[in-house]
């Protein structure tokens, strides 16, 4: 599963990242978090940033929201103070494998794929596989495409957030992806990989230290091992348990569907691949959906015996429960 929200041990960063002249609290590197959580919708809503604020938590994961078509007005830059001087460390979280029709950066005159062909322009592909209605995955490695997510860079650089989350870079992997890369003659795990390594280099020529954390990329690395030197950290979804798309937070669907115990997507297959992770040094976190809290207690056991930091919600993610 993948992260699509909206409808209408360790790593070294640079110390002075960290150090502030001001008498905020200051957290601790991301390497040394005890506790992270993500909230993707409803970041807007009166109250949420008093939340987030007070969250058992010292690295968060947000939406940065001003790029939602029609909600430019939001202070992004603002949220991510407020939340600086509440001793957090916080990363934007961008979808860099879909575009999402809900974004600022689509306009009236594109067309969306349907079941049966590509949209327009022709880097979009395909329906996302998983239900999430208005997001579509792309050919990553076209131009116009990476000029998007270069501008999105900058505005996360601008409004002061610590790196980024990225989501769909498992898109590396997908049928319809696999399929474009091929008829344009590339790899496209290799085409991923230097997307996220050019992403990372480019917002850190001006803000050094800047992180990027990848999500789902387990296994990137066995088809492109420099990976483990151009990112952060991984973030692993649904290592013990899933949720459905596109459901209500109260819905039961929304969490407690285990992952296969045996075979090679089994839990310990992709935690061994995570500690793989952890030997060169890399953050690992875990996001998990349960609604039964055994479930929930099950998959907190379960990352941190194997090293990894967990945060278990429910899919909708539109609230910290």
């Amino acid at each position: 599963m993948y992260l699509k929200r909206h409808v209408s041990g360790g790593f070294v960063l640079a110390p002075y990242l960290f150090a502030c002249a001001s008498a905020r609290p200051v957290a601790p590197p991301v390497l040394e978090a005890t506790g992270w959580a993500i909230q993707l919708q409803g970041v807007e809503k009166v109250g949420a940033r008093k939340r987030l604020a007070a969250a058992k938590a010292d690295l968060l994961v947000v939406d940065p929201t001003r790029s939602v078509r029609g909600r430019d007005w939001y202070d992004a830059r603002g949220l991510v103070s407020y939340l600086h001087a509440a001793g957090k460390r916080v990363l934007a979280y961008l979808n860099v494998g879909q575009a999402e029709e809900y974004r600022a950066y689509w306009p009236d005159a594109w067309r969306a794929p349907t079941r049966d062909a590509p949209g327009d322009p022709p880097f979009l592909l395909a329906l996302d596989p998983d239900g999430w209605p208005a997001n579509y995955p792309v050919a990553y490695w076209h131009p116009a495409w990476r000029k998007i997510v270069v501008r999105a860079v900058d505005e996360v650089v601008a409004d002061g957030f610590d790196g980024l989350y990225c989501d769909w870079v498992l898109g590396y992997r997908e049928p319809a992806v696999v399929a474009a890369a091929r008829a344009a003659g590339v790899d496209p795990a290799r085409a991923m990989a230097e997307l996220v390594r050019d992403m990372r280099e480019h917002a850190r020529r001006t803000h050094p230290g800047f992180v990027v954390v990848v999500q789902n990329a387990a296994y990137l690395p066995d088809a492109v091992p420099e990976l483990y030197g151009w990112v952060d950290g991984v973030a692993q979804e649904d290592l013990s348990f899933s949720g459905a798309a596109s459901a209500d937070w109260d819905d039961p669907r929304t969490g407690d569907a285990p992952r296969p115990r045996e075979g090679e997507d089994s839990r310990a297959a992709v935690a061994g691949r995570l500690e793989e992770w952890r030997r060169h040094g890399l953050l690992v976190l875990t996001l998990d959906y349960a609604c039964v809290p055994a479930n929930a207690d099950e998959a907190r056991r379960f990352s941190r015996a194997h090293g990894f930091l967990p945060f278990v919600s429910r899919t909708p993610l539109d609230r910290l429960p």
